[in-house]
């Protein structure tokens, strides 16, 4: 079966690029059958992503796999999660790492900040599943947000919620953007912009059960903001 042969399948913007070829070849284009289909073709954008940062220390844990399979159960029900889970699986056997950086600047183009944003929270969460984030784990995930397009501030928020080091006062700094030389003005207009950068209204292109899932994220950087200031008083 060509890869080729799907793409320009039907509308939705993952036709046209790796995204698309990847589902066509490995999936079927019978996955794809209503109006929600960009949707879905993010949430396997997601699959795709997960099952390279699974690999990335060439061991595949236990623990990662039950992570994702029990997050797109918890988010999306057993139904829907168990289709979700085979195409884990399928993906799991093949390598696609080459295809990376097409993958990540398709989804830079067709989906807003806050989306790809939450893609790194999402990433890490299966990293850290073992309780053991590993060096080249990290180094997939910097290497898809820099692809698509997340500042290194935000890459180091985000890191800061998984990857522990330092005191936790010195984590909830990092989560907003802040260091501890950091005025208190200084602090309340990065969370601020935090805020709005997080919120789980500007999630665009995903499905309701995405946007339920980035208030973790935004939940996250409400704690360190007070934790914060009480520090400080």
């Amino acid at each position: 079966m060509s890869i080729g042969k799907w793409v320009g399948i039907g509308a939705g913007w993952f036709f046209g690029g790796p995204i698309g070829a990847i589902i066509g070849y490995y999936i079927g284009k019978n996955f794809f059958t209503g109006k929600n289909d960009n949707e879905k073709a993010y949430e396997v954008s997601l699959l795709i992503l997960a099952s390279l940062v699974i690999k990335a220390d060439g061991k595949v844990r236990k623990e990662e796999l039950n992570y994702v399979k029990d997050f797109f159960t918890r988010t999306f029900g057993q139904v829907k999660s168990k289709k979700y889970y085979e195409i884990f699986n399928t993906l799991n056997k093949q390598s696609l790492s080459s295809k990376l950086r097409a993958i990540c600047l398709q989804l830079t183009q067709s989906i807003n900040h806050a989306s790809r944003l939450q893609i790194i929270h999402f990433l890490f969460g299966v990293a850290s599943s073992d309780n053991e984030i590993h060096q080249t784990e990290i180094n997939v995930i910097n290497k898809i947000a820099t692809y698509l397009n997340v500042s290194s501030q935000d890459f180091q928020s985000i890191s800061a919620m998984f990857v522990k080091g330092g005191s936790t006062i010195d984590t909830y700094y990092k989560i907003l953007e802040v260091d501890k030389n950091s005025s208190t003005d200084e602090i309340k207009k990065s969370y601020r912009k935090l805020v709005m950068k997080y919120h789980p209204d500007k999630l665009q292109g995903v499905s309701e059960d995405i946007v339920k899932l980035a208030n973790e994220k935004f939940l996250s950087i409400q704690q360190a903001y007070e934790k914060v200031m009480q520090h400080r008083t």
